[in-house]
C-alpha cells in the first residue's frame, strides 16, 4: 500500500473512531509515526538505510572510544592537543552521543600556521574521516571555496570511508543541518556530524543548542545556560545568538523516537 493511501486509511479509522468510541490513542500513536517518519530531504522521498546500521550499537561505540563525562568536557584544547587522533580540531566536544559533535578549527597553531579564518584543515578532515565521521559542517563562509568538498580514507575498520564537507549557516540555515543530523540518527549518514566555527564557542554552540532543544527537547534556560558555559569564558556581548537560540521552534519533521532520544541525549 503506498504511503498516501496508508495516511487516508488512519485519517479515516480516526474519524470512526470518533463515531464508534473506539481505541483512538493507540491510532492516533500510528498516525503521528507515519507522518514522522517522513524524510524532509530530497522532497520526502526516503533513501535507504545504510546496512546493518543500529542506532544502539553506535552511540556505545563512540562512548567507549571519547568516554565524554560531560557536555563541557574537551578532548582537544583551545590549541588543538590533546586526543592525537582528532588533531586538526579545536574544542572538541560531544553533542548527541554518537550522532553529532562540535568544536573549531586548529589553523593557528599547525606546523604551517594560518589565520583562525578558515574552514578545518585537511589533516583535520581527513582524521575526523579515520575516526568514522561521515560529515563535517562549517558555520562561517569565509574561504570554504579553498577547501575539499570531501576526503576519503580507511576508518577504525580498516573499509572505505568518505568524509562530506559542507558550509551552512547555523543562524540561517539551521534546518538543513538538523536534516544531516536526523539523517545520521536515521542510519542514512556513515557517521557522526562535526559541526565547527573558528574557535569552538558561538556559532558550534547555537547550533549544538538548537539541536539539543530538536532532538532532546530541552528547555530555553537550559540551552541558554548550556551555550554560556561553552564558551569558555567568552559569552559577553553575543545577544543575538543567544535570542536566536531561544527563538527556535523545534521541528515536527525531525520529529524521533522517544527510544531514538533516550540512546544520544546527554543526562
Amino acid at each position: 500500500m503506498k504511503q498516501s493511501s496508508f495516511k487516508k486509511l488512519i485519517l479515516t479509522s480516526l474519524v470512526a473512531c470518533q463515531i464508534l468510541g473506539c481505541a483512538k490513542a493507540s491510532i492516533t500513536k500510528l498516525f503521528e509515526e507515519s507522518f514522522s517518519s517522513e524524510s524532509p530531504q530530497s522532497g520526502g522521498t526516503l533513501e535507504p538505510a545504510i546496512d546493518g546500521f543500529r542506532l544502539d550499537e553506535e552511540v556505545k561505540k563512540f562512548k567507549l572510544r571519547y568516554g565524554f563525562a560531560n557536555l563541557q568536557e574537551k578532548l582537544t584544547d583551545n590549541r588543538g592537543d590533546g586526543d592525537e587522533a582528532l588533531y586538526g580540531t579545536r574544542n572538541f566536544r560531544v553533542v548527541l552521543h554518537g550522532v553529532m559533535y562540535r568544536g573549531g578549527a586548529n589553523n593557528t597553531n599547525l606546523e604551517t600556521p594560518r589565520s583562525n579564518t578558515n574552514p578545518l584543515p585537511t589533516v583535520g578532515l581527513t582524521n575526523l574521516c579515520r575516526e568514522d565521521f561521515g560529515a563535517a559542517i562549517y558555520l562561517y563562509s569565509e574561504n570554504f571555496e579553498k577547501a575539499p568538498k570531501s576526503v576519503s580514507c580507511k576508518n577504525t575498520a580498516h573499509q572505505n570511508q568518505t568524509l562530506i564537507y559542507k558550509q551552512y549557516a547555523a543562524a540561517e540555515e539551521n534546518e538543513k543541518i538538523l536534516g544531516m543530523v536526523y539523517d545520521r540518527i536515521k542510519g542514512k549518514l556513515s557517521g557522526p556530524v562535526y559541526a565547527h566555527c573558528w574557535n569552538g564557542w558561538h556559532s558550534s554552540g547555537l547550533i549544538a543548542g538548537m539541536a539539543l532543544k530538536q532532538f532532546c527537547g530541552w528547555s530555553n534556560a537550559r540551552v541558554d545556560d548550556y551555550w554560556v558555559k561553552n564558551t569558555d569564558g567568552n559569552s559577553a556581548g553575543f545577544t543575538t545568538i543567544r535570542q536566536r537560540l531561544k527563538d527556535f521552534k523545534p521541528l515536527v519533521k525531525y520529529s524521533i523516537t522517544s527510544a531514538e532520544r533516550a540512546l544520544i541525549c546527554p543526562e
